[in-house]
């Protein structure tokens, strides 16, 4: 990928970092290194440096995932196979159309079916703490109402270096936005070479209460590592539960009360989807990767491939430029007329 030249000077870290942005932009992954440690005056080099190379910025923006926590000082490029990918945007199509089928239901009342068309798929963009503006998180997916500043729903699908850390970004996305993101749903479907154990899920929401101490809130894991399928049989399990989405989950129980929502509507299940059915999109998700590395190819003869030329920049001839100037002059000559044309009206009203 071509980059423009910056003249900032990196320390040692950021500069490792910034390489490490760009090996990812040019396609030369390197899997055996995906987190780095950066000090918070490190990190700042790093965003100062892709503001002055807009290329590579425009890049990062657009295409790669990171983590960045100042308290640790750990930055973590997100490493995604198409499994991943598959399995997470099967989930969120699943959950958008249910969400969809609730609002058809002749039953619901106005105000709730308009809250419910606010709500839509919010992709991958960064999460900024509350705390700090250094802070951020890049979920693989998200739900978010217009107007909100949080998404209420965040997805986590566990790749290869971050299955076991799901918990922990859970309970971070809840606290970075005090509480504004009410569920983190992570999957542990990490492709297996021996295909053992199993694939699991679990949900994570705040929970806000009162001590000796004062008010507070903390993460509270409501679905604790739910296995959903075997990975050696590619079976269902427990196929008998659902992952539930409640409404208060993608819309605060504030506004939900502000649109007159009687609290005992709040918990309504809008979203359901059974262990059953995640099971066979990961199943997909699976075939998919598969069918990319060997699935059907076009056969063609032998030939020559002829790349398209490039396109010369525009360049406007001095015929072009003549005529541009007189249509200028026959614009600006009829504004003249049109001014002397009211002028005369005006006076001879009077």
């Amino acid at each position: 990928m071509s980059v423009e030249k910056a003249s900032l000077k990196l320390s040692a870290a950021a500069a490792k970092v910034v390489d490490a942005f760009r090996r990812h932009g040019d396609g030369r992954l390197d899997k055996s290194q995906s987190e780095y440690q950066l000090k918070r005056q490190e990190y700042s080099e790093v965003l100062d440096y892709l503001e002055q190379d807009l290329s590579l910025k425009g890049w990062v923006d657009r295409k790669l995932r990171y983590n960045y926590d100042p308290r640790t000082g750990l930055l973590e490029i997100c490493m995604h196979t198409q499994i991943h990918e598959y399995l997470t945007q099967t989930v969120v199509s699943e959950i958008y159309k249910c969400i969809r089928q609730f609002s058809t239901q002749p039953t619901v009342p106005f105000a709730l079916l308009t809250l419910l068309k606010t709500i839509t798929p919010g992709g991958c963009n960064d999460v900024i703490s509350v705390d700090d503006p250094l802070h951020n998180q890049s979920p693989d997916a998200q739900f978010t109402r217009m107007g909100d500043c949080f998404p209420g729903v965040v997805i986590e699908t566990g790749y290869l270096q971050k299955a076991k850390n799901i918990g922990k970004k859970a309970d971070e996305y809840i606290m970075m936005s005090n509480g504004g993101i009410r569920m983190v749903i992570g999957f542990d479907a990490v492709y297996r070479s021996n295909n053992q154990g199993f694939d699991i899920v679990s949900i994570w929401r705040p929970q806000r209460g009162q001590d000796q101490k004062g008010r507070f809130f903390r993460t509270e894991c409501i679905l604790n590592r739910k296995p959903f399928r075997n990975a050696k049989t590619k079976t269902p399990i427990n196929s008998d539960y659902a992952l539930i989405i409640p409404l208060d989950a993608f819309v605060d129980p504030y506004i939900l009360r502000a649109y007159s929502i009687p609290s005992s509507d709040h918990t309504t299940a809008i979203v359901t989807i059974p262990f059953a059915t995640l099971a066979r999109y990961l199943t997909e998700a699976e075939i998919f990767q598969m069918h990319c590395s060997t699935g059907w190819r076009p056969v063609v003869p032998e030939e020559e491939k002829r790349r398209r030329p490039s396109t010369p920049p525009e360049t406007s001839t001095t015929e072009d430029e003549n005529t541009w100037m007189m249509e200028e002059r026959r614009r600006e000559k009829a504004e003249e007329e049109d001014e002397t044309y009211e002028e005369k009206s005006s006076s001879s009203s009077e």
